[in-house]
């Protein structure tokens, strides 16, 4: 850079002006460029090296004049490279000179009051008041912290009527803490770290937090998800609700591919006949010496006799042209017509001559080349044929195209055990080798009759073996093929998303599916794959797509709370967690003068009661609630000691066998096994 001229200086300014520094704010703008230097005004006729031309090149993306203003009228320019330095004017002063200063005088102003603004948080939170308004406000957890607060237990008819999920908060109540009145749960990380707090969410903060950390956090998937959520906040059933938003997501729906794609059943065409179905499909080539490289592959779907005729381009009248000159003049007018649905192949030039020759025209659904697979697996073959061609001939492939064509047709085919040459014509061709070894039998002169017949003879049972060959190969290849089924069916109105092939070029990072919402307007039957679809705003566009290009759209649901527990809990579960404590341990217990089947109200007895000692319900009642302690973090550290606790007893037989001899016992009372049930402290417990 020492080494550039001025324009070449002037010229790098520029480039780098327009190009980085203000590229924002110039493109698609016309500009007008002043300069002082009067070469660069003549930009457009100079004569510039490489590296001026990449220049160039760089800024022809911009509309821009440039024009010439000398140096007395650039000062606007010069100043900001000439910029006035203090060192400088004082470097022209002696040492204890006096230098002149120039005091103004004016008029004292008022002073002004300057109002001030708080800063304000360009993020959304809550403050601790709001928390807390809204953990109060809550439906749920509104039933929690009555018991929390008033440290007491739920009774039994509480119980009744509390939900699910609130009787879920209430068997962890001693990992609840609180501080500055919002309630939070005490948890630890997923790889057994640092203990952690959760704050207990509110359900009306519930849609903004899954918003905030699933589509502001990256779109990620279901596990990083929730664990991004129970780093920060808890609610029961929060696992569920994770897993419904996530898979509710609109954008991850059509962006993502689903995690097992649909793999539906494999679909036959199959043929009895030479010339029944006639398939054919466009491969390209590289261009060969004579301007070819457009290949119409025409195959006969039972004989495997296949014709390829180069082109020069895929149009309909070229389509139909080789149609009728290599096909319908040589072997005979099919009876169906099988493509895919290129343009060439679905226009208005072939549907006429179909119809004119009384030609049944089929096609596959889009994008799924699949359905015409007999022509896709004939050209990779083709390309394998072609590619063993020395390089010579491989540089002229379309004069070499019958030879291999030739070698092909009468060769045996695996799925007919026959060549395509003997199934079409009904005799084996004659080879160069054959004339070589002597195997050529010519039929004697007063047999013709008897070779017709035994010729018709030998056709019927290789047709026939044809057949059965073809069926049972379809079939192995059904099998295998159907292992790996993954066949969710639709239902007719079900909304789907239809797979996007609308891009052009590199589309690593665009949407996998249309975001146009489509509705099942036609569904098949059995193992059928081609379903009919339609745009919900307009029923009347329908097509037909196969069940792969289709992803059924997850509809959003409304969570809604658990509702309360109705029917009566007769061996309701205790509401300790592995946090509570030894003392004051009660269970439920059913009067005995009920029957089984009556629904009872159960009543506390204390542990250490034998069951004979039990009062009546009008003999004794319930004792006070059991007081609530918040645990320490000694307890929460230590192991739980509740299950050796209730193990406790105080009868008289503790520890002795009650029927050391195993002697015969009439058989328990249902009141009997109910009340054992209920003092079993293990009966109880819940995960």
């Amino acid at each position: 850079m020492v080494t550039y001229s001025s324009m070449k200086l002037e010229f790098l300014a520029l480039k780098w002006a327009m190009t980085e520094k203000f590229r924002e704010y110039l493109l698609g703008h016309k500009c007008t460029v002043y300069t002082d230097n009067n070469p660069l005004s003549h930009l457009q006729t100079a004569k510039l090296g490489a590296t001026e031309h990449r220049w160039a090149a760089q800024l022809a993306a911009f509309d821009f004049e440039i024009r010439y203003r000398s140096g007395r009228s650039n000062r606007n320019a010069d100043a900001l490279s000439r910029q006035y330095s203090g060192s400088e004017a004082l470097a022209q002063y002696l040492p204890g000179t006096p230098a002149p200063i120039a005091l103004q005088h004016g008029p004292l102003r008022d002073p002004v009051v300057v109002a001030t603004q708080s800063l304000v948080s360009a993020l959304p939170g809550h403050s601790v008041s709001d928390l807390r308004s809204l953990q109060e406000n809550d439906p749920l957890l509104t039933e929690v912290l009555v018991f929390l607060r008033q440290k007491t237990q739920p009774s039994v008819s509480d119980r009744r009527s509390l939900s699910k999920r609130a009787l879920a908060l209430l068997r962890q109540r001693k990992r609840f803490v609180e501080h500055d009145g919002v309630l939070f749960r005490r948890a630890y990380r997923s790889d057994g770290g640092e203990e952690i707090l959760q704050l207990l969410l509110p359900a009306s903060l519930r849609e903004e937090t899954l918003h905030l950390l699933h589509q502001q956090h990256g779109h990620q998937g279901m596990e990083r998800t929730t664990e991004l959520v129970r780093q920060r906040c808890y609610w029961p059933g929060m696992s569920n609700d994770i897993r419904d938003w996530v898979q509710e997501c609109q954008r991850c729906q059509v962006a993502k591919d689903a995690s097992q794609v649909s793999h539906s059943y494999m679909g036959h065409l199959l043929a009895s006949r030479p010339n029944e179905i006639l398939a054919m499909d466009f491969t390209l080539l590289e261009p060969s010496r004579n301007g070819y490289e457009n290949v119409l592959v025409m195959t006969d779907v039972f004989s495997k006799f296949t014709v390829a005729v180069p082109t020069r381009d895929q149009t309909a009248s070229t389509v139909a042209h080789v149609l009728i000159s290599e096909w319908f003049y040589k072997f005979g007018v099919p009876g169906r017509l099988h493509s895919d649905q290129g343009r060439s192949f679905e226009s208005a030039l072939i549907a006429q001559l179909c119809s004119l020759y009384g030609v049944t025209k089929s096609r596959t659904t889009p994008y799924h080349p699949a359905g015409n697979g007999q022509c896709e697996r004939f050209n990779r073959t083709l390309h394998n044929l072609l590619r063993t061609l020395p390089l010579p001939q491989k540089r002229d492939w379309a004069s070499s195209l019958p030879q291999v064509l030739f070698c092909y047709n009468t060769t045996p085919h695996q799925g007919t055990g026959e060549s395509p040459y003997y199934l079409m014509f009904g005799q084996e061709p004659r080879l160069p080798i054959d004339f070589l070894l002597g195997r050529i039998e010519e039929p004697r002169s007063g047999e013709v009759q008897g070779w017709v017949a035994e010729h018709q003879e030998r056709l019927r049972l290789a047709f026939g073996c044809a057949r059965e060959r073809l069926l049972a190969a379809a079939n192995r290849r059904k099998e295998r093929y159907d292992q790996w089924v993954r066949h969710a069916p639709l239902f007719v109105g079900q909304r789907v998303y239809l797979r996007d092939h609308s891009f052009r070029g590199r589309h690593k990072i665009q949407d996998l599916w249309s975001s146009v919402v489509h509705q099942v307007v036609g569904a098949p039957s059995g193992e059928g794959t081609v379903y009919t679809v339609a745009p919900v705003h307009d029923l009347h566009r329908v097509r037909n797509v196969h069940r792969n290009m289709l992803k059924a759209v997850v509809e959003p649901m409304e969570v809604v709370d658990q509702p309360p527990c109705s029917p009566p809990l007769p061996e309701a579960a205790p509401l300790e967690d592995s946090y509570s404590s030894d003392s004051d341990v009660w269970l439920l217990v059913s009067e005995s003068s009920q029957p089984v089947d009556a629904p009872s109200a159960p009543f506390r007895v204390p542990v250490g009661t034998s069951v004979l000692s039990v009062p009546g319900r009008g003999q004794a009642s319930a004792p006070a609630a059991t007081p609530f302690q918040e645990p320490s973090s000694a307890d929460l550290n230590q192991p739980s000691t509740s299950a050796q606790a209730l193990r406790r007893t105080t009868r008289s037989g503790a520890g002795q066998h009650s029927n050391i001899h195993r002697l015969p016992q009439a058989p328990s009372s249902p009141t009997t096994e109910r009340v054992g049930r209920a003092l079993d402290p293990t009966s109880n417990l819940q995960a």
